[in-house]
């Protein structure tokens, strides 16, 4: 009989390893089927690969394209699991999740604009399945038998995983993007604003910000209430932190600070703010600083030595007249901040940018205010994909992208579908509320308050990483007994 810490690992061989080493989709598909039987026999072990599976997503569908939709089939299967479980109760049920509805609503309110404006059935299924796949953990995690073990385990692959991406991370930037970096990443055209900033494994450096947010936070709760491990855990503090600036994400950095500082306040846990303080300036002054100077120094090595193998005189000459590339080792992250609100900025966002996305929205969403235009129609994932069939008449950029929530709500679902998610979010407010001396409410609440802020950088609810690990803590929040096997007293190493 396999312990559940074997079964994870199994899962994780079969699921991530085994499809890297054998690089065709055929053998993916093999490997998700033989996960799926294994997760039949252990649907928590199941939740568990997820947050492995999903930091590291778009490198794995990179290097196995067969691999893309294995978590959705995962999360797919755990529901079907957990739905025949559900209405055995169907009374309990309905009381229990009647706040998902109105998130519900929401989507039905995007679909149905969405058939209206004209957006293909493709492309309003994929809009769907985006908002849709990590919203049925909280269904999942609410019904699983989770003990203070599973807990223990999922903080435990939590920051594992952060270690493995920071690690990767600072390998990509002090290499310049040429070392443990797919060939197509390599070749990625970035401006010279992003080119300095770690994508990792993630390939997105907001999304990296936002990952390492949450593992850092899982890593300092660990450092304090375990006997055990504390050096390794202070490392890895110490190394997320790092790597999390060498992000640039400022959208992240700034969210999930408002949300420590709140969750600082309610539990008045001042020993694990000086910790995060420490741990903020000893991250700076040994990872931060020292891999800008390694970058600086690499980069004056490459320089040097295709001076050395330049063979035409014109190209070292032209080579000489380019700008001396700035250092970044102490004003880039600094620098980040100071031109958030800076008038070049701003008129550059005005012009094209994120308040020009703002704007255009609001225009668009006066003359559509009750349903909005639907899924599919205005910067979020589908628009990506397939397209707008409003671009042409409003003259929007060819595939935009909204980077702000509240506008693409606004735009796509009107103020029926706002209000709806407003609702949504006002629900859970309340039940924090009602159960707030559960010790996971500060948590919980804390959690919420970031993904209200990163809305207004980004489109958090299409933000898988982000909405696995809320939907996963709602869900564990909703458990029957949750408070009872949890205590905040008790450690968890």
């Amino acid at each position: 009989m396999l312990t559940r810490n074997r079964r994870i690992l199994l899962l994780l061989v079969i699921g991530v390893l085994v499809p890297l080493l054998i690089q065709h989709p055929i053998a993916a598909y093999l490997c998700t089927l033989a996960v799926l039987a294994l997760i039949l026999k252990d649907k928590v072990s199941g939740v568990l690969f997820l947050f492995v599976y999903f930091p590291i997503r778009p490198f794995l569908i990179e290097v196995n394209g067969g691999l893309k939709l294995t978590g959705d089939i995962v999360i797919l299967l755990l529901f079907l699991l957990t739905f025949v479980h559900m209405f055995k109760k169907p009374g309990a049920i309905v009381r229990k999740y009647a706040f998902t509805l109105a998130f519900i609503g929401f989507c039905l309110t995007g679909t149905i604009a969405a058939f209206a404006t004209g957006v293909g059935l493709p492309a309003i299924i994929f809009q769907n399945r985006a908002f849709i796949i990590t919203f049925l953990l909280i269904f999942i995690a609410a019904e699983l038998e989770i003990s203070r073990e599973d807990v223990r385990r999922f903080l435990w692959i939590t920051i594992i995983t952060g270690i493995v991406l920071s690690v990767h991370g600072l390998f990509e930037f002090i290499g310049h993007r040429t070392v443990l970096v797919p060939q197509a990443w390599e070749e990625w055209n970035l401006s010279s604003v992003n080119e300095m900033r770690v994508y990792g494994l993630t390939a997105n450096p907001n999304v990296l910000g936002t990952y390492l947010s949450i593992c850092l936070f899982a890593s300092l709760y660990l450092w304090q209430t375990s006997e055990k491990y504390k050096a390794w855990l202070i490392s890895a503090s110490i190394l997320m932190l790092g790597v999390l600036c060498l992000t640039f994400s400022r959208g992240s950095i700034l969210a999930f600070g408002i949300a420590y500082v709140l969750y600082f306040l309610l539990t008045r846990n001042w020993r694990l703010a000086v910790k995060l303080i420490i741990t903020a300036v000893v991250g700076l002054a040994i990872i931060y600083y020292p891999a800008n100077m390694a970058r600086d120094y690499a980069a004056a090595g490459i320089e040097d030595q295709s001076t050395k193998t330049q063979d035409s005189p014109d190209k070292t000459v032209e080579k000489e007249k380019k700008p001396k590339q700035e250092s970044r080792t102490s004003s880039t992250f600094s620098k980040r901040f100071k031109e958030m609100f800076s008038d070049e900025i701003i008129q550059k966002s005005s012009e094209w940018g994120r308040l020009y996305v703002v704007f255009k929205g609001l225009e668009i969403y006066m003359e559509q205010p009750v349903i909005g235009t639907g899924f599919g129609t205005y910067g979020d994932s589908a628009t990506l994909s397939y397209g707008s069939p409003i671009a042409e008449e409003y003259k929007l950029p060819a595939r935009m992208y909204s980077d702000n929530q509240y506008i693409q709500l606004l735009v796509e679902t009107g103020t029926i579908g706002t209000i709806l998610v407003l609702a949504f979010v006002v629900s859970i407010i309340r039940r924090c509320w009602k159960d707030r001396k559960h010790p996971l409410t500060p948590v919980l609440f804390s959690f919420l308050i970031a993904i209200l802020a990163m809305a207004l950088f980004y489109n958090v609810l299409e933000e898988k990483i982000l909405t696995l690990y809320f939907h996963a803590a709602l869900g564990y929040f909703l458990r029957e007994g949750a408070v009872k096997k949890l205590d905040s007293n008790e450690r968890l190493g």
